[in-house]
């Protein structure tokens, strides 16, 4: 342990250990206090997702995903809470599922509302999504029309593919990566260079959507199955500001 040592630790040591303590707990302070919301979630009561597992138990038919102008689809269970873009600081989350169907998905998003055009929100999503018989990583990055990218789980728990997935920010982009060896370690998924920018004339953004969401485009095949729905469980959100 850091204190057992016999050596004297240096008086910069001691006011840089108590200094981190204190900002850490300050971050933490800033968050508890937040409001938390579903969207698409009708019937369930929000609870913050802070200090407890939450599972969404998420029906068919669902996704955060905008191909065209005119199919802008953000139908999917979403539990969130409200920031100030420029206080956003990080978010991760750790998620998990019976993944076995094509696109079931859940894991994080980042939600940039269009006061003047909701069909036209910016948003993030990051997480696990079900692809080519597999759970992968996969990225979606919406600014007029949603991408989407894919990488490899590398890791696996108890049948269930489990992911740690962190977005920080750095500037005005938003880097989203996986966090591996028991959080040692972390993998860049994705760059997104557009998320904090903070020019109004693009008519961007100045608040954030932040939170955890489950989805399954697909329904399961086999009569009486259409309508199953998916178990999707997350653990150990944290959510920073400044």
């Amino acid at each position: 342990m850091l204190f057992t040592t016999a050596v004297a630790s240096p008086v910069w040591l001691w006011l840089w250990l108590l200094a981190a303590g204190s900002a850490s707990a300050s971050a933490s302070a800033s968050t508890s206090g937040l409001t938390w919301h579903w969207l698409n979630y009708p019937g369930v009561e929000p609870v913050s997702p802070v200090g407890r597992s939450v599972t969404i138990q998420v029906p068919p038919d669902t996704d955060i995903w905008r191909p065209a102008i005119s199919k802008h689809n953000f139908t999917a269970p979403f539990l969130y809470t409200s920031v100030p873009a420029a206080r956003f600081r990080s978010v991760q989350v750790s998620v998990a599922g019976p993944w076995k169907t094509l696109y079931d998905q859940g894991g994080l998003v980042l939600a940039f509302p269009n006061r003047r055009n909701p069909n036209a929100t910016r948003f993030i999503k990051a997480g696990i999504e079900f692809n080519d018989g597999a759970p992968a990583l996969g990225v979606v990055a919406t600014d007029i029309l949603s991408d989407w990218s894919l990488s490899p789980v590398t890791e696996k728990q108890a049948g269930n593919a489990e992911a740690t997935i962190l977005v920080e920010r750095d500037g005005t982009d938003a880097w989203v990566y996986v966090l591996e060896d028991r959080g040692r370690t972390r993998r860049a998924l994705r760059q997104v260079t557009w998320a904090f920018n903070e020019d109004g004339g693009q008519g961007l953004a100045r608040e954030v959507r932040v939170g955890i969401y489950g989805a399954k485009p697909t329904e399961e095949s086999g009569e009486g199955h259409a309508r199953d729905d998916i178990a999707v469980s997350f653990s150990g959100f944290v959510l920073k500001t400044v």
